[in-house]
This record gives C-alpha cells, structure tokens and sequence, in this order.
C-alpha cells in the first residue's frame, strides 16, 4: 500500500490488490486426504508423551548444570556473574518450557474441539487434566471459545478481545463530514488519536504485556475483562450460573471448577513444601512465556463470514 500526506492528512494513492480466492470450503476439504480426518487416541497421546519428555528432559538439563554454576566447578573474574549465570540458565530454562507447554495448551485445545480421538469421553477426560494442569477451567473455556468460533474478530459478538469503543478510550466522536470511514485517507490528528489509544508506544507495549501477561487472562476469567460486553458486569467462567452457559452445563462448570481448585491446592502444597522460589522458577515464569502465546493483536471487523 502506497500513501502520501497533504495538508495534515494521509491518503491511499495505491491499494494492495486482494485477489478473492473463486474456491468454496468444500474445495478446500475435499483437497486434505482423509486420513486427516481419522481422529486417533494413540497418535494424539504420543504428543502428550513427548511434550512431558521434552519438559522432563529440559528440566533435568537445567537442574543438573545449575549447581555447576559454582566457584568449586568454575572460576569467573567476577563474584557477580554466578548468579548472573543461573539467572540466564533458568530464564533460558522458562522459555523453553514455556513452549513446550504451549505444546500441551494446543493438544488440551483440540480436546475441546473434540478433535483428541473419537471418543468424546475421552476428548473431555484428557481435556479436562491437561486444562486443570495449566490452569484453565476445561468445560468452562470449551463452552466459550466454541462461541468465539462462531464470531472469531467480530467487532462486537466476540466472546474476548472485544476492542472498546472510541467514548470508552475517552475519544470524541468522528468527524464524518471529514474523515473517510471506508479507510481511504486519515487525518493525523485521529492517526495520532488511534496510535495513543492502543499503547502504540514502546511504554504503551511494555504496559500491555506486562498486564495481559499478568492480570488480563485470569481476570477474563475470573470477570470477563475484554471479554464480551453484552454480559453482565463480573460474569465469571467459574460461575455455573453465569449467562455464557446454559441450564443444562451447570454440572460441567462444577467439574472444570473442581479441576482448577486441585490446581490451586496443588500449587499450594508444592510452595509449603519447597518453598516458593522454586514454584516460581519451575512453573509460574514459564506459566508467563505459555500466556504470551496468545495474542490479543488480531483482525476485527462488523460482519461475520459464512460459508
């Protein structure tokens, strides 16, 4: 896309060309070979087998260089650097796990879309420890992001990221006899309005991955924050009740609650037994890298494609 500037506003000289692909979604599944299409218990398992071999194995690495990183074993000119040396160990540590565990995340996803095996018990059963495992009320979450499938980036039904409003972000109103709503030109002054209203700034970044990484996922959870407005305010994913279910689901929220309160003790008893840096290190900073992986940075728009 090519652009020019004149008297205080941007204009479209040149559009990228989009070429509409003539093919329907039949086309497109018609060309997968079907086997494809087999949903195998085994086969999927043996991803979960490697991913826990790989943070076994990542582990174990990281555990056994970490007391290497000693004056006995290694002499540094500085005293300084032996902790600098197990900080980048275990950050590089925290990174890797953190992606292999998005590994087991994807694998948990694919169970809520039924896509683990043939069978929706064991589709369920699998989905809900490895949801629980990583913190996330399994039925709960199934239920919702089947509903952000059917308005994935959708400007207002979507079920998360719904962007705000420009009276939410404390923006007056646009200008229609000036400003082309279809997007072929920009006046600086909404370019800079929209660059301020979405953090467009390395503070602005910083703030927003420290505070979705942080607060945002649990507190969509917890109270829908970013989450779809049309909703009462604080509904809950743990509330059985809440409006994202129906009657009929009451019991499948008890048991994700159940998974997530096993989570919680599990976490609980781990940091009075081993204290809480080791928690920290081993499984909440790469918990962090896992989050990240979800983007809140996608396409929205006011209609919603059929096939």
């Amino acid at each position: 896309m090519k652009t020019e500037s004149r008297d205080g506003v941007t204009y479209v000289v040149e559009q990228n060309k989009c070429i509409i692909p003539d093919f329907t979604v039949k086309d497109l599944l018609s060309a997968i070979p079907q086997r494809c299409f087999k949903r195998s218990a085994l086969h999927s398992s043996l991803y979960i087998v490697w991913d826990v071999l790989l943070l076994t194995g990542i582990y174990k690495a990281t555990t056994y260089v970490d007391p290497l990183l000693s004056p006995e074993h290694i002499d540094y000119p500085h005293p300084y650097l032996y902790p600098l040396a197990r900080f980048a160990l275990w950050a590089l540590y925290s990174f890797g796990a953190g992606l292999v565990a998005t590994g087991l995340w994807v694998v948990a996803h694919e169970c809520g879309h039924q896509a683990f095996s043939e069978s929706k018990f064991i589709n369920n059963a699998v989905g809900w420890v490895l949801h629980s495992a990583l913190g996330v009320p399994y039925h709960s979450w199934r239920i919702s992001h089947a509903k952000h499938h059917a308005s994935t980036g959708h400007m207002t039904q979507d079920q998360v990221f719904v962007p705000r409003t420009r009276s939410e972000m404390g923006l007056p109103p646009i200008d229609h006899e000036n400003e082309d709503l279809l997007g072929a030109s920009v006046s600086d002054k909404v370019m800079h309005e929209l660059y301020d209203a979405i953090g467009d700034s390395p503070i602005g970044a910083l703030y927003g991955a420290f505070s979705y990484l942080t607060f945002g996922w649990p507190m969509y959870l917890i109270r829908n924050a970013s989450g779809q407005k049309r909703y009462p305010r604080g509904t809950s994913h743990y509330n059985p009740n809440a409006i994202i279910y129906a009657p009929h689901q009451f019991g499948q929220i008890v048991i994700s609650d159940i998974g997530i309160l096993l989570w919680i003790a599990t976490l609980v008893l781990w940091t009075m037994n081993r204290g809480f840096a080791e928690v920290f290190r081993v499984y909440l900073v790469p918990y962090l890298w896992h989050v990240s992986s979800h983007s809140a940075h996608l396409p929205h728009s006011l209609t919603i494609i059929a096939f």
